[in-house]
C-alpha cells in the first residue's frame, strides 16, 4: 500500500517532490508552509494535500514527513513536529538537504521516528523545471538502517539513481555538488567579463558562449574527465597562456588571479589526460604561480 505523504515547506523542492510522487500514486496528506497563501498555492501545484500553517499538524498522521524548508530551519521544524505530536510510531521523518546530515532530524528519532537525508545532484531554479530534471539524476541517501529501504522507494518514485554516502561525509559531498553547479556558473560569469571587456552586451556573451559550453558538457558526457579537456593548456600552448596573461593584466586585472587558480589546476588534468608534456607542464606553472 502506498504511504502517505506530508509535506512541511512548501518551496521549489517540497512543490517538485509532492507533484511527482502524487502522479506516481502516493496520498498527500498535509501542505504547509509560514503562510497560508503559500501553502495553498503549492497544494494547488501538488494537485493533493490540505493546506495549514502548523507543521505538526501537517504532520499528523502521515508515514513520510518531508521537511523542506530552509537548511537553518529543519531542525526547528523537527522539534515542532516532535513537540507537537506530528511524528507516529514507525513513521519516517525526511530532509533534502545537500549540506546537513540525518543527525539533523534527531528529534524525529527521539519522537519515535526514523530519519532520512535525501538530496539530488540537481540544479532546482523552480519547482515546474524540477519536475522536469529530477527523472534520471543521481541521488545520495543517508540516515537510519531501517529506513533505507524506503529511501530506494523514493528515489525510485522519483525516478533517480542512488549513491549511498556516510553521513560523516556529506559536507565533502556537498561541495562537489557545489564546485560542478555554483562554481560553474561562477566561471561561465568569468567568461561572459571578458567578452564584456571586448565591448560586447552581457546578453550577447551568454547567448555567444552557450553553443562552446554545450559542446563541452557533451564532450564530457561522450568521453569523460580528463578526456574530454581541450584548449592551450591540454596541448601545451605556452605562449596563448601567456598572451591570455598579459591581456587580463590589461583589461581585467582583478581577474587574474582566478584564472592563475583555475589554469594551475587545468594543468593537472592535462596531465592526467596524457596530451601535455611534463616540461610544458612545468613552463606553465611557471607563468601560472
Amino acid at each position: 500500500m502506498a504511504k502517505v505523504i506530508s509535506i512541511i515547506g512548501a518551496g521549489v523542492v517540497g512543490q517538485a517532490v509532492g507533484r511527482m510522487l502524487r502522479e506516481r500514486g502516493y496520498e498527500i496528506r498535509g501542505v504547509v508552509s509560514r503562510s497560508i497563501e503559500r501553502a495553498e498555492k503549492a497544494a494547488v501545484f501538488i494537485g493533493a494535500g490540505e493546506p495549514g500553517v502548523d507543521p505538526a499538524k501537517g504532520a499528523s498522521g502521515a508515514d513520510w514527513v518531508f521537511i523542506t524548508t530552509p537548511d537553518k530551519a529543519i531542525r526547528e521544524t523537527c522539534e515542532r513536529i516532535a513537540r507537537g505530536k506530528g511524528f507516529g510510531k514507525g513513521s519516517l521523518a525526511i530532509h533534502m538537504s545537500g549540506a546537513l546530515g540525518s543527525n539533523v532530524l534527531e528529534p524525529a528519532r527521539e519522537a519515535g521516528a526514523q530519519a532520512l537525508s535525501i538530496h539530488p545532484i540537481q540544479s532546482l531554479a523552480s519547482s515546474e523545471q524540477a519536475v522536469k530534471n529530477l527523472p534520471g539524476s543521481y541521488f545520495s541517501i543517508e540516515g537510519d538502517a531501517g529506513a533505507i529501504p524506503d529511501g530506494k522507494e523514493i528515489v525510485e518514485a522519483l525516478g533517480g539513481l542512488l549513491v549511498m554516502i556516510p553521513g560523516e561525509k556529506k559536507a565533502l559531498y556537498h561541495a562537489g555538488a557545489a564546485v560542478a553547479s555554483n562554481y560553474l556558473v561562477a566561471v561561465l560569469d568569468f567568461a561572459v567579463m571578458i567578452y564584456e571587456a571586448l565591448g560586447m552586451k552581457r546578453e550577447e556573451a551568454v547567448k555567444a558562449v552557450m553553443p562552446l559550453i554545450r559542446g563541452t558538457v557533451n564532450n564530457v558526457e561522450r568521453v569523460g574527465v580528463p578526456d574530454a579537456l581541450t584548449g592551450p593548456i591540454a596541448r601545451g600552448d605556452v605562449e596563448t597562456v601567456s598572451g591570455h596573461i598579459e591581456a587580463l593584466t590589461k583589461y581585467l586585472p582583478e581577474m587574474l588571479p582566478l584564472y592563475k587558480a583555475l589554469g594551475r589546476h587545468t594543468v593537472s588534468v592535462g596531465l592526467r589526460k596524457g596530451s601535455l608534456k611534463e616540461e610544458d607542464a612545468d613552463m606553465l606553472l611557471k607563468i601560472l604561480d
